[in-house]
């Protein structure tokens, strides 16, 4: 319980500096580096818990942005030392579309983090191409294919095993809707394994990651609103981990 009040006592420590700082700031002239946070319960991806138990993590972003494109390092950890994750990423923007190359790594002790060789890195290297809608129409699609690095077949080793996850997603006003799922076997099925028996049948299409975000402008000064986001997460194919079968996130951006 007293380790709980800590995190409380940080989290909300934070919050109050960070909403003191912007309200201060909100007169500087923009700049193309941008830096933003984000404060969660627990940090939840694509259905999954990252962590390996539900704990607070603090998640910034530094970016750099030119025109149609965009360089940024994103990362993850919580307030106990047992999780750090730290993510670079390329995005370019063409009209509605929006291509980047992500590189993931939260894989620390698998090797050296400047060790990209393919058969020890601890990297996930991931193509996407997504997709957004007009305001008439408020469609998103994204595709997401790991395509290099920590990612083998786990009948080969030595093979790319291509995880592939594919989001659609609806948003209205402040709610947003997603349905998010898995072609084929890979890291967002366990590779297949819904089990710990290895000679389970092995899963392929998995639907594993439904939901819904609500935000909120939490009005602190004139200039400055935090804003709040509650997500519903619902994985139907958390078969191997019990703990993901369902979220509600809140999180918190500075």
């Amino acid at each position: 319980m007293r380790n709980n009040k800590n995190l409380l006592a940080v989290f909300f420590t934070l919050v109050c500096f960070a909403s003191h700082q912007a309200a201060a700031q909100s007169d500087v002239p923009t700049s193309p580096f941008k830096a933003t946070a984000d404060l969660v319960s627990h940090y939840v991806w694509r259905g999954s818990m990252a962590t390996g138990s539900p704990t607070p993590n603090f998640q910034p972003t530094l970016s750099f942005t030119k025109g149609k494109l965009e360089i940024g390092v994103w990362g993850s950890t919580d307030f106990v030392g047992s999780y750090k994750e730290v993510d670079p990423y390329v995005s370019i923007s063409s009209g509605q579309l929006k291509f980047v190359v992500t590189d993931y790594n939260w894989n620390f002790d698998k090797a050296n983090y400047f060790n990209y060789k393919n058969s020890e890195t601890g990297h996930r290297l991931e193509g996407t191409i997504g997709f957004t809608g007009p305001e008439t129409l408020p469609i998103s699609v994204t595709w997401n294919t790991m395509l290099y690095g920590l990612d083998k077949k786990s009948t080969d080793s030595t093979k790319q095993a291509y995880s592939t996850y594919i989001e659609l997603g609806y948003s209205k006003g402040t709610t947003s809707f997603f349905f998010g799922f898995t072609p084929w076997s890979g890291y967002y099925n366990n590779y297949g394994q819904t089990t710990f028996d290895p000679l389970a049948r092995k899963k392929t299409f998995s639907i594993v990651n439904i939901g819904a975000s609500v935000t909120k402008a939490l009005k602190i000064t004139e200039k400055f609103s935090l804003p709040l986001k509650t997500t519903l997460v619902i994985n139907p194919s958390a078969t191997y981990t019990r703990l993901d079968y369902l979220h509600l996130v809140f999180g918190i951006t500075l």
